[in-house]
């Protein structure tokens, strides 16, 4: 009785031990990936902001020469209509695709041309602009500029996740592709030379001619 306890002790403690090991072996779960983040959540606070600070700018009080103040009307005029026409209309497309990569690239490349605009426009307010105005351009340039690395950042891990599934779903057509081939037998190709020609008709060989019969010599006669 003591030795079947000790058997059946063992036989519990070798089962579980070997489920430990092959829970072990299995390949941990890979975690979801994270859900992508619309463009307009990184960049629309941004370019609020953007608009409150060119808002508030009053160009034609700048200590500056005359060209240099229209040059800066024409760049925030710029930023105005860009902000007004060009950014929504782009921002609603990349929204409505959240997966795709190419709709929010074309809001990162117009962020970017954004950002070269309002550079200008800073660095003419930090010579000729009062602190305040200059103050407000900088820090919505600098909020712009974070905006757009952290949009580069979305795209980026956006592709890759495109990238791997579409490695993932390669491997898996190759791998069917392959059970496919091995589960099908190798089919025997048949020749086809067209009908068999009819064997050659044997030649009938001709009798032999029989020799002609000769008659007997005549007897004397008398």
């Amino acid at each position: 009785m003591l030795f079947f306890r000790r058997a059946t002790l063992f036989t519990v403690c070798t089962a579980a031990l070997l489920a430990t090991c092959l829970w072990a072996q299995q390949p941990a779960p890979t975690a979801p990936a994270p859900p992508p983040i619309p463009s307009s959540s990184i960049v629309q606070p941004v370019l609020t902001e953007v608009q409150r600070s060119i808002s508030a700018l009053n160009i034609p009080r700048w200590k500056a020469p005359g060209e240099v103040k229209n040059a800066a009307q024409q760049n925030t005029a710029s930023i105005q209509r860009d902000l007004s026409d060009t950014l929504p209309g782009l921002l609603s497309k990349a929204d409505a695709a959240p997966n795709a990569v190419p709709p929010a690239f074309l809001v990162y490349r117009n962020i970017d041309a954004l950002y070269d605009v309002l550079l200008r426009v800073s660095q003419t307010a930090a010579l000729a602009a009062p602190q305040t105005e200059a103050d407000g351009v900088f820090s919505s340039l600098s909020k712009l500029e974070s905006a757009r690395s952290q949009l580069g950042d979305a795209i980026l891990n956006a592709s890759q996740q495109r990238e791997d599934q579409v490695v993932k779903l390669e491997a898996e057509v190759r791998a069917a592709a392959a059970a496919q081939t091995q589960a099908s037998p190798p089919k025997s190709s048949v020749v086809d030379d067209g009908p068999t020609p009819p064997a050659p008709a044997k030649k009938k060989k001709k009798p032999a001619a029989k020799p002609p019969a000769t008659s007997p010599p005549a007897g004397p006669t008398g």
